[in-house]
């Protein structure tokens, strides 16, 4: 009967602990962040030489990671912002960003995670004013020194860093 127990409780610990542990592989996120390069840039470029006010938005942020070891995510950002010029409705800047990532999680709780993050790739930018339209692409990058996430499989975060998804990011993320 001692045997008996033993192996029951046994067998119900190690589930207790299979399912605490939520090991997913896969996760996607979307974002919103503020003060982008892109922004920056704009703003100083538009703003500093030429007096004029920009409207910015975005970057709004698409991610893809997979767990290649316990603490190791790699995969990919991709970015889209823009930002209108005060002097006429059809002058406007587009940017797209994509960039090959990594992701360390530093600390993995069962609904809380610490991490860090950086994506180096390019950027393709837009730009259409009333007398021509322009286009180029350039060096892109983004650097998370710290990201917090809260929840199970679908997760809030938060991030600071610096980069084409901006200083100070958030967003949903879902792990499966």
């Amino acid at each position: 009967m001692k045997k008996i127990l033993v192996l029951v409780v046994a067998a119900m610990l190690a589930t207790v602990n299979a399912n605490a542990q939520n090991n997913y592989d896969n996760e996607i996120a979307v974002s919103y962040g503020g003060g982008s390069n892109a922004d920056i840039v704009s703003s100083i470029g538009v703003g500093m030489f030429t007096g004029k006010q920009t409207d910015f938005w975005g970057p709004i942020g698409l991610e893809y990671f997979h767990k290649v070891s316990p603490s190791i995510l790699v995969g990919g950002i991709a970015t889209i912002s823009g930002c209108k010029w005060d002097d006429s409705k059809d002058s406007k800047s587009t940017y797209f960003s994509l960039m090959p990532a990594v992701k360390w999680s530093w600390m993995q709780k069962e609904h809380f995670g610490m991490y860090s993050k950086a994506g180096i790739g390019v950027l393709y930018a837009a730009e259409k004013t009333s007398s021509k339209d322009d286009t180029r692409f350039a060096f892109d990058w983004q650097l998370s020194l710290i990201g917090m996430e809260f929840g199970g499989a679908l997760r809030g975060f938060a991030e600071l860093g610096m980069g084409e998804q901006g200083i100070i990011l958030a967003g949903l993320r879902y792990k499966f």
